[in-house]
């Protein structure tokens, strides 16, 4: 009986305190970032801003680095007639030309550029915005897991029944037409 009474109580306390698979149960959905923020108008018209901002600053670093092969196509063309130190400091000023444009073109599109700071400003209001209307659905339907299909989880198929997106767009205020 002694032991018995061990291997009961382990058991009795394995079931007891063991989570029953209905408790374990979770509940899963999906919506589409893009398409709700396709359906943003704001969203729009920061992209357009954001379009005409990179426009400007590309602008600006491709004159830098067509003033560098203005400068190299002079050098060839009248290379015959400089000496070798007039060379060597017209292929100074060349490489100091590149090392502005490279320069410029790092501040603005670089990892921390200013045109990857300015998405941010105008994006990540928005962006927050759809987040805390995808939090507000899954809490509502009880979801536990709310995956974005737009982003890069891989999600192969999804059941429509299971997709939310039309749920975040009403939380959003944004009418379907």
């Amino acid at each position: 009986m002694y032991k018995i009474f061990p291997n009961v109580v382990i058991l009795a306390l394995i079931f007891n305190f063991a989570p029953s698979q209905a408790v374990m149960a979770q509940k899963f959905g999906h919506y589409d970032s893009e398409f709700v923020l396709g359906k943003m108008p704001e969203y729009a018209e920061k992209q357009k801003e954001i379009e005409a901002l990179a426009g400007t600053y590309d602008k600006e670093v491709r004159s830098l680095y067509d003033e560098v092969e203005k400068m190299r196509a002079e050098l060839r063309a009248t290379e015959v007639l400089l000496t070798a130190e007039m060379k060597k400091d017209k292929e100074k000023e060349i490489l100091e030309k590149q090392n502005e444009a490279l320069k410029r073109n790092t501040e603005l599109f670089g990892y921390n550029g200013l045109y990857f700071k300015k998405i941010d400003e105008l994006l990540l209001p928005i962006r927050n915005k759809v987040n805390k209307a995808v939090e507000v659905i899954a809490k509502k339907y009880g979801l536990d897991y709310l995956f974005d299909k737009a982003a890069d989880v891989g999600i192969a198929y999804s059941n429509p029944v299971h997709d939310y997106t039309e749920f975040v767009l009403e939380e959003l205020g944004i009418k379907e037409n």
